[in-house]
């Protein structure tokens, strides 16, 4: 079978199975070429411990069925499955391809009569068949969450946006990236292990246990813990986290707790300025017994010291900013003449970066830009938002003029009017104040305002005029409204609404290879 340009694409959707599985979908093509891809792509996945395989065959459409499954029964061989379920018709004369444990049907049927038998548990599953054997019919039985509503995140528009970013530092420069709060609501290994295939030199979390988690799922990349609390010390020593030290109280209980540790080389630690957010950090008064207790402490070394900004996005605080930058300039070069030797030194974020880029030292912390946001028009257009809500229409009814819709009645139906109810509200996390005329979502391309006040679990919108009808989708956030445009609306900013985004909302994660 002579591979065709279809055959060499593989586009990969990943989302959560049951009993804490990821499920790797691969719907396209079926070539032996596409099969190494997806088979390298599973076995490269550090989420499990296990892998796992249900895999649909259409010989139908081989000339050469011997010659099109000995190769990729070689492959298959070269993999240790937990499970192994192949499906197809006839494929059961071809059992001499297959590696010995491995089950074949020649009825999809049986296969998905027998796929709910099976103790998937905590391991990494590929899906891949082709759409004529009806592979959602697998997911679907595997899945953790069966929503109509459900956030997309295109994996892909945060390597393009990573690579964009990255192109902007001079060579040699380090970067970091936040994927505190589960990757800004939109994720955790899924985006953590992406960040980690491209190379990235550290990534940020909030706390330890999101680092812990990280960890369990075979994020190896050094993770800086930005907030690490007195009753997690000795967990974030024993998964080899890194802590951030703002005081001298926080250094001197880290070294307690790293004394009942063994380690061949000094552990270590990054220490935070304040130059001016006045959140956490070491004031320029401090800087002198900073120094002095690190020289004293041979069993930490710094690995870098950084600052916040304050207000990088907004030039009317430029000499602010730049303050901020020569006063970090001063702090962390008395801090490595201190202790004899220099850290990488970081403080521009997304935004820094697109306005101070000459200030980029020797690391960079990513976060909103990662994403696809900025707050500068001009890079806007350069990144991708990878981040799309969607759900379904559940009814639309015909409402007379006069009719109220919704709680309290705020909103009076002007004339006859199509009101569509969509299945998703507040506990999702749409914001309330997005309802009743201010915020609207996207229907066949054309905007559908919000009507009546935001329910829990449910919404309502005006569909009048819109060729539409139950079960036809609906973009709450995306391409347009966007989160910027959302978070403008209600008053607030985007990371708001993106970490707002609920779990009980599936995640599905789009990857090309």
């Amino acid at each position: 079978m002579e591979p065709t340009e279809e055959s060499l694409k593989n586009s990969l959707e990943i989302t959560r199975g049951k009993n804490d599985c990821f499920l790797i979908c691969d719907f396209g093509a079926l070539s032996p070429e596409s099969f190494a891809r997806s088979l390298d792509f599973l076995k490269r996945q550090t989420w499990t411990p296990d892998i796992s395989a249900v895999l649909g065959f259409d010989l139908s459409r081989v000339d050469d069925p011997d010659g099109y499954l000995r190769p990729i029964g070689g492959m298959l061989r070269r993999m240790e499955f937990k499970h192994l379920l192949c499906f197809g018709p006839q494929i059961e004369q071809y059992r001499y391809a297959f590696p010995k444990l491995s089950l074949l049907y020649n009825d999809l049927e049986d296969a998905l009569a027998d796929l709910p038998k099976f103790d998937f548990q905590n391991e990494s599953v590929l899906i891949k068949a082709p759409e004529s054997f009806s592979p959602r019919r697998i997911e679907s039985l595997m899945q953790r969450r069966v929503h109509d509503t459900l956030l997309e995140v295109d994996l892909n528009a945060i390597v393009h946006n990573l690579s964009y970013l990255r192109s902007k530092l001079p060579e040699g420069t380090h970067t970091m990236c936040m994927v505190k709060a589960k990757s800004y609501g939109l994720g955790e290994a899924e985006i953590a292990s992406v960040l980690q295939d491209h190379a990235v030199d550290y990534l940020g979390v909030a706390y330890v246990d999101e680092g812990v988690h990280l960890r369990a799922r075979g994020i190896r990349t050094p993770i800086i813990v930005m907030n690490p609390e007195r009753s997690s010390l000795t967990t974030l020593i024993k998964n080899r986290l890194e802590p951030e030290i703002y005081s001298l109280g926080v250094l001197e209980r880290f070294v307690q707790t790293l004394a009942s540790f063994s380690f061949p080389e000094p552990y270590p630690i990054h220490i935070k300025l304040d130059t001016g957010m006045h959140r956490l950090g070491f004031s320029p008064g401090q800087i002198d017994s900073l120094t002095t207790a690190l020289k004293a402490l041979p069993s930490v070394r710094v690995a870098s010291v950084f600052s916040h900004l304050v207000a990088a996005e907004d030039p009317r605080e430029e000499d602010f900013t730049l303050g901020q930058i020569h006063l970090f300039e001063q702090m962390s070069g008395r801090l490595s003449q201190g202790i004899g030797y220099r850290p990488i030194r970081h403080i521009l974020n997304t935004a820094g970066l697109c306005a101070y880029g000459q200030y980029t030292f020797e690391m960079v912390r990513l976060g909103l830009g990662l994403y696809g946001y900025s707050p500068f028009y001009a890079e806007q257009k350069r990144l991708i938002p990878c981040a799309t809500l969607r759900t379904v229409i559940s009814q639309i009814r015909e409402l007379e003029p006069g009719e109220t819709v919704s709680y309290n009645r705020r909103y009076r139906v002007p004339h006859v009017s199509h009101i569509a109810t969509l299945p998703i509200g507040y506990a999702d996390g749409i914001p309330r104040l997005w309802g009743n005329g201010n915020g609207y979502v996207q229907i066949a391309g054309q905007k559908a305002p919000i009507v009546g006040s935001v329910c829990m679990d449910m919404m309502m919108v005006d569909a009048t005029g819109i060729p539409c009808r139950e079960g036809d989708p609906v973009i709450l956030m995306g391409d347009f409204p966007t989160a910027d445009e959302i978070a403008e609306a209600t008053g607030t900013i985007s990371y708001e609404i993106l970490t707002g985004i609920s779990d009980r909302v599936k995640h599905i994660y789009k990857l090309d290879i």
